[in-house]
């Protein structure tokens, strides 16, 4: 996975392109992209800052805080397809979700397999 540019770099960056330098002669003296200066020039402008943005983390399932409804109901309907399941969530929780991620957290989450 790659890494952010340094934060010194950034710097530079923005500090040669606020010294009047063009966005293509800064990528060359930099070799950087020249879409990455304009980006950094804009973030400066607007927030006086070029930290690098996260990067990665944790994303929640979506079917998480419907973990119990859903255990509950497929412990009273255990034959339930996952187009039933999907047609369930719509109906009862107002969920619309792909039939895959229903399948991933049947089989991640509740450890189960349909």
């Amino acid at each position: 996975m790659p890494r952010p540019y340094s934060e010194d770099l950034r710097l530079r960056v923005v500090n040669a392109v606020a010294s009047g330098r063009t966005t293509r002669a800064v990528s060359a003296l930099f070799q950087v992209s020249s879409s990455l200066v304009f980006n950094l020039h804009q973030c400066w402008k607007q927030t006086c800052h070029v930290h690098p943005k996260q990067i990665g983390g944790y994303r929640r399932a979506l079917l998480e805080p419907y973990e119990v409804a859903l255990t509950e109901q497929l412990s009273n309907s255990p034959s339930m397809t996952l187009k039933e399941v999907q047609a369930w969530l719509a109906g009862e929780q107002g969920l619309s979700l792909s039939i895959s991620a229903i399948d991933k957290f049947l089989r991640q989450k509740l450890k189960l397999s349909l």
